[in-house]
């Protein structure tokens, strides 16, 4: 069986003496423009491997999380692969509303069956990772402003919680990955922000 990597990234933050970058639109250190809203604050890579101690993963919430899955997060974040994007109208002190993005090397299902095969196996591996029973909700291909791209939409790690996921083909074998994870009472308006973020993509 073919296996996926799926990057999940979930957070509880802690703001520190920082400049972050404002504005309409936003140059990725990944190669890419994306129209930001003026009241999402972004973390640039070089911020957040400057500031690992941003992340909390001592939490209880964080209890059951596979142990390797959070090392991984650990490293990305310390050797500053990754980018961060927390709205600030929407979080609170219960959960920080965000987008994160990251580059891994993989691909997409490329047909219908390596799609199935993929959302088949989706929910008992999230759930392993997360250590708690994952329900998926949409796991299909979609056309990003030309680019293939697999969407997928399942229950955040913290209960409570929902991740959208975009992984865009960048190339043969570079993805982009983008992932929203808001709370529950938000995810209407979280959707909608993050699929106009998402469409203003230009790689």
């Amino acid at each position: 069986m073919r296996r996926y990597t799926l990057v999940v990234l979930v957070v509880f933050i802690i703001f520190l003496a920082i400049t972050p970058a404002y504005g309409k639109e936003y140059q990725s250190s990944f190669g890419f423009t994306v129209d930001i809203p003026t009241h999402w604050l972004v973390l640039t890579r070089q911020e957040l491997k400057d500031n690992p101690d941003f992340f909390d993963f001592d939490k209880k919430e964080f209890g059951s999380i596979d142990k390797n899955l959070l090392k991984t997060i650990t490293s990305t974040i310390k050797s500053g692969r990754i980018e961060f994007f927390f709205n600030q109208k929407t979080s609170d002190s219960s959960f920080s509303d965000n987008i994160n993005v990251a580059k891994q090397i993989g691909k997409i299902p490329e047909n219908e069956t390596q799609l199935r095969e993929m959302c088949d196996s989706l929910p008992e591996q999230l759930s392993s990772y997360f250590g708690r029973k994952i329900e998926c909700y949409q796991c299909k291909l979609k056309d990003i402003n030309g680019l293939k791209s697999l969407f997928l939409e399942f229950e955040g790690v913290i209960e409570g919680t929902r991740s959208i996921q975009y992984q865009i083909q960048r190339s043969p074998s570079v993805q982009i990955i983008f992932t929203a994870t808001c709370k529950n009472s938000v995810l209407d308006t979280i959707r909608e922000e993050f699929e106009r973020i998402i469409l203003s993509i230009k790689m």
